[in-house]
């Protein structure tokens, strides 16, 4: 008998050009339907687009299919390659695409084979808002229950998370679940705490209309709150103010925040929409006192998210009648107060902040139909007028000197065989806090390490970063048969059929990626047969005359 004996120097591969095609399924995870993404002011964002497939996959290609719409809008992309050997059966990488919206698809290659795509509907490059102030900026429960909802969104483009903190929640037992979106409907919640569409869904229609863009709008106002709660917690995450009630300890800033670092780090942000003031006029709120607390609001905010140029637009309002006040009135030093954080009154008054906007004057805004019969809150076509003033001031001024916040990117997995069906999926990067989960809302915890390992199901991992944003991973789907998915390496010199020669503690397969290693021998045993994919050998191989080596040409001395 003979013994053959091959030596092989590093970097060379044998590949197997005969083998049977393999229906492969591929996935997207991230990003999903309605997701809205801030452009920068070049109309550009990246979007990471990851997700899963079934089969030895070598490229990733993606590409962005502006959706029909008249007048058009977007800009349609050829295919880019978003990952080149991705491994183990999940791919991650990123397109950058023009303000639009945008159906995405993926597909994925063997060599010259195409192996399979999907796609994903309705992603949006455009703007973000992020609301926040007292009633008139999110709706109040009782006038919900009376239905003043305000005006659905018409324009398919604009987005919203129907979801609501219960009430009452404390800051810090805050747990917001994985963003999913929906199109803004009159009667939907906006996501932190918006109760109603309010003004937002005609202003929405208004700015896709204008910038033919993509909007969304999360909201984390809190209906009758005065200024002095939001500034005592943006300072004090434990206060609890009196607001006609005694506040959940750390809110009503504590909303905001949660906003900030949750929903706005994961999809970015063009600015902080305020309109707080009412309560003030009733509380008969000084100048400084208001102009103090709301230049406290805006730098705690940019010093929670770690966006240090954030920009708010402040509107300007005071109107209220309630209580002992028989009459609706205006309160002036709350206006001057605003006034003097926006920078109406000079850059050398002591609340001035910069990069902050003027908003809309809305005292002025009364009458039948306008307001309700208390002349505070809108109602009717009072919410389109609220809107239409809005729009006014998100001019193009504002749009070219305010600085947007892009995406952070979302966290990056790697993952390997742990046995013989299990992976075992690790975050990248080093972080404060991880958290596995594996439940559709991403809010429930398997573990706080910085890898889990899994036989089966679908799993993401919640970081939190060292400014305490709160970023999702896409989801990692662990394969039901691990073969041609995750490549298969000796750990040991020993035999090819001998389950303990392989790191995966796995015999190859016909569609497995096998690598032997460099300094060690594997020995393929007399009659038997050696099957892969795709072989590198690196050590050495040796067979006798009557082994075979499966999907390889003929070797010889």
């Amino acid at each position: 008998m003979f013994i053959k004996y091959l030596y092989l120097s590093l970097n060379i591969v044998i590949l197997s050009f005969n083998s049977t095609f393999i229906n492969a399924q591929v996935s997207i995870t991230y990003p999903t339907s309605r997701a809205v993404f801030q452009r920068n002011n070049s109309n550009q964002s990246p979007v990471y687009i990851a997700g899963n497939y079934t089969a030895f996959t070598d490229k990733v290609e993606a590409r962005a299919i502006a959706r029909p719409m008249t007048p058009s809008q977007g800009i349609t992309t050829t295919w880019v390659t978003i990952q080149n050997n991705p491994s183990n059966g999940y791919y991650y990488g990123t397109l950058n695409i023009s303000g639009g919206w945008y159906d995405i698809e993926v597909r994925c290659w063997n060599g010259t084979t195409l192996l399979g795509n999907s796609l994903v509907q309705r992603i949006g490059i455009g703007e973000v808002f992020l609301i926040a102030g007292q009633s008139n900026a999110t709706g109040d429960e009782d006038l919900r229950n009376q239905g003043n909802y305000g005006p659905m969104a018409n324009d398919d483009r604009v987005s919203i998370v129907n979801y609501a903190i219960p009430f009452p929640t404390n800051y810090g037992s805050v747990n917001l679940p994985r963003a999913e979106f929906s199109h803004l409907d009159s009667t939907f919640r906006i996501a932190p705490f918006g109760v109603s569409a309010w003004c937002w869904g005609a202003l929405g229609d208004t700015l896709t209309k204008r910038l033919n863009v993509p909007i969304a709008f999360f909201n984390a106002g809190w209906s009758g709150t005065g200024i002095t709660a939001w500034g005592r917690t943006a300072m004090d995450s434990t206060a609890t103010p009196f607001n006609f009630y005694t506040m959940p300890r750390g809110m009503p800033y504590g909303n905001l925040r949660a906003a900030l670092q949750f929903y706005v780090a994961q999809f970015g942000v063009r600015a902080v929409l305020w309109h707080q003031g009412e309560t003030d006029n009733l509380a008969e709120t000084t100048r400084n006192t208001y102009g103090d607390f709301l230049k406290t609001v805006i730098l705690k905010s940019r010093e929670h998210s770690g966006k240090t140029t954030l920009a708010w637009v402040v509107s300007k309002v005071s109107r209220f009648k309630g209580f002992n006040l028989t009459h609706s009135r205006i309160w002036q030093p709350v206006i001057e107060a605003q006034n003097d954080v926006i920078g109406m009154n000079g850059n050398t008054q002591a609340n001035y902040t910069s990069q902050v906007f003027e908003g809309p004057i809305t005292d002025g805004l009364i009458g039948p139909g306008i307001r309700t019969s208390d002349s505070v809150h809108f109602v009717g076509n009072g919410h389109r007028i609220l809107a239409h003033v809005w729009n006014q001031k998100l001019n193009s001024t504002f749009f070219t000197n305010s600085t947007p916040y892009l995406p952070i990117p979302p966290p990056t997995l790697t993952s390997d065989c742990n046995g013989v069906s299990s992976l075992l999926i690790s975050v990248s990067n080093s972080y404060s806090t991880s958290q596995w989960t594996d439940n559709y809302g991403a809010n429930n915890n398997l573990s706080n390490s910085s890898s889990y390992s899994a036989s089966s199901g679908a799993l993401r991992v919640k970081i939190k970063d060292a400014t305490g944003n709160i970023l999702i991973s896409p989801q990692i789907s662990v394969p039901s048969n691990f073969s041609g998915l995750i490549p298969i390496v000796n750990e040991i010199s020993g035999i090819w059929h001998d389950y303990t020669t392989w790191k995966c503690g796995r015999i190859p397969t016909s569609i497995d990626f096998v690598t032997i290693s460099s300094g060690k021998e594997v020995i393929v045993s007399g009659g038997l047969t050696a099957r892969f994919k795709k072989l590198e050998i690196r050590g050495n191989l040796r067979f006798f005359t009557s082994s075979k080596l499966q999907n390889s040409p003929n070797i010889e001395n």
